[in-house]
This record gives structure tokens, sequence and C-alpha cells, in this order.
């Protein structure tokens, strides 16, 4: 039987503390299993996960998952998930990191496909701990169900403390088959340099960057500037938070290689809106105005 955790108080001493010198990736299955599978219960809240579909612009169809936390409080209400996750102590945010991944996998498990890639979100700092424990990572990985070549690590936009060992555990990453992406870029520290520190796979272009894009003629050249800089990276480009279908065709014509966004398919517990998605796509690939463009 696997070592397991008080499932009741997660918080009680924290990762670097009581769970020191122990398997995060066994704590996290414990936390996981104590919540039914389906959610996972921490500091009076639950979470579970909902996906939201990329798609690939070239082959016009559904490239993979990405894995959204949902909060919501004792009551039944919903939290904002940056509000839910600043406020856990910093000591525990490793474990509760690992919690989530384990939570996604599980429910990833319950409507994989077999054949699309999940993003799993993960924080820098949370990375910057890692830099040793990718075995355990592709452990936790394949306990469910999963092969690590399956996954795309996305490392979240947000400061670490260390960025060499950022650089480390994403080799790591990379090492045990897994793709790299990094969210958010063009805002805070998701710039040029840590793409050329990180060397990520796919880079996502936050949809601050594509609405900033689209106000004038001069700022319109922005956007296929940035995905051409970063395709010479050798990184492919994913554009989210796409809401409309001139946003959609703005992207497409601007290069990108991914799409993700509202106007695509909302975050849903389970896989039924990636057809829709699909469909829209096709649309958008035959549309005159593309081609015109």
């Amino acid at each position: 039987m696997r070592e397991g955790i008080d499932a009741a108080s997660p918080c009680a001493g924290g990762a670097d503390g009581a769970f020191a010198g122990r398997s995060l990736a066994h704590a996290a299955e414990e936390l996981v299993r104590a919540g039914g599978g389906r959610l996972l219960r921490w500091g009076g809240a639950s979470l579970t996960t909902h996906f939201q579909p990329i798609y690939c612009v070239r082959r016009g169809s559904c490239l993979g998952f990405e894995a959204l936390a949902r909060a919501n409080d004792a009551d039944g209400r919903a939290l904002r998930p940056e509000d839910f996750f600043s406020r856990t102590a910093a000591a525990d945010r490793s474990l509760l990191d690992w919690a989530c991944r384990a939570l996604h996998l599980r429910n990833y498990a319950t409507v994989d496909p077999g054949d699309r890639t999940l993003f799993i979100n993960i924080h820098p700092e949370a990375a910057v701990r890692d830099a040793r424990r990718s075995r355990e990572f592709a452990d936790l990985i394949r306990y469910y169900g999963l092969v690590p070549k399956r996954v795309c690590v996305e490392i979240l936009e947000d400061s670490c403390s260390d960025e060499g060992l950022l650089r480390e555990a994403v080799e790591s990453y990379r090492d045990m088959g897994a793709t790299i992406a990094m969210d958010d870029f063009g805002v805070g520290r998701s710039n040029f340099d840590r793409v050329a520190l990180l060397r990520p796979d796919v880079v996502k272009i936050d949809r601050s960057v594509l609405v900033a894009a689209m106000g004038t003629e001069r700022a319109s050249r922005v956007l296929p500037g940035m995905i051409e800089l970063l395709h010479e990276s050798h990184a492919r480009v994913a554009v989210e938070g796409i809401e409309s279908r001139r946003e959609a065709l703005f992207a497409i014509a601007a290069k990108a290689d991914y799409l993700q966004g509202f106007y695509f398919a909302s975050p849903n517990a389970r896989l039924n809106d990636e057809v829709t998605g699909t469909a829209i796509l096709d649309h958008l690939l035959n549309s005159p105005a593309l081609r015109a463009a």
C-alpha cells in the first residue's frame, strides 16, 4: 500500500515541512483518492478539473486539452482560481501543485480519447523544486494510465527563485518525454529571454497581446512579427483567449499554429465541445475573408 497523508488536513506542516523527504507524487495520489477521485479537497475548498480544447490550424483538428482547476468554497460558491492559489501558504504550494497534477491526470483518464495531448499547468516555483523529480513525475503520469509523451508541461507566467533551476527542471521534463509550453507570452516574465532560456516547444501568446494587436492598423503588425520571431526560435505558437470570429481569423492570418478560447469551446468537465470547435475551425479555414487576407 502506498504511503498516505492526513487528507483532512493537507496544509499542516507544508511540503517543505511535514513532507520533506517524502514522495509528493504519493501524497498527491492520496489527496485525490480521499476526494473520491473526481475532486480534491484543500483548505476548506474543493477543486475539480475542466478541460479546454486547443486546435491545430494546419491539421484543422483538436491537438489536445488544457486542464484547468475550478475551485468552490464549502457552500459551493465559485472561487477565482488565482485567489484560491494565492491564499495558499508558500510552504504548501508544491504539494498543492502536485495534487492538481494528480487530479487532472486522474480526471483525464476517465475521458481520454487516446490520441490527444494533455496540457498540465505547473507554477515555475514548483518546477524549481522538480529539478530532480522528473522520474517521480513520469511515474505519476503512468500511474493514471498515460505516457509522458502525451503530456505537455505548461510553465505558468510568474517569477521564480532560480531561473537556472527552472531551466534544469524543464530539461528534466523534456528528458522524460514530455513537451514544453510557455504560458501567457507577452506578460510579466514570459518574454523572449525566457524563451531563449527554456527553449519551449510551444509558446502560448496571451489574449492581451491579441487584443492590443487588433487595436490599430499599425498595432496589427505586432502579432505576426511576434509569431515570426517565435517560429525563428523553433517554437510553435498558440494564441489563447480567442473570443470572436474576427479574433480567430486574425490569429490564423498571423500564422498561429494553434488556437484556444471561448469562441471554440468553454472549459468543461467533459470533452463534448471538441467536435463543435473543429467544425468552427473548418468553417474559418474555408472563409473567403481568410483567403483574401
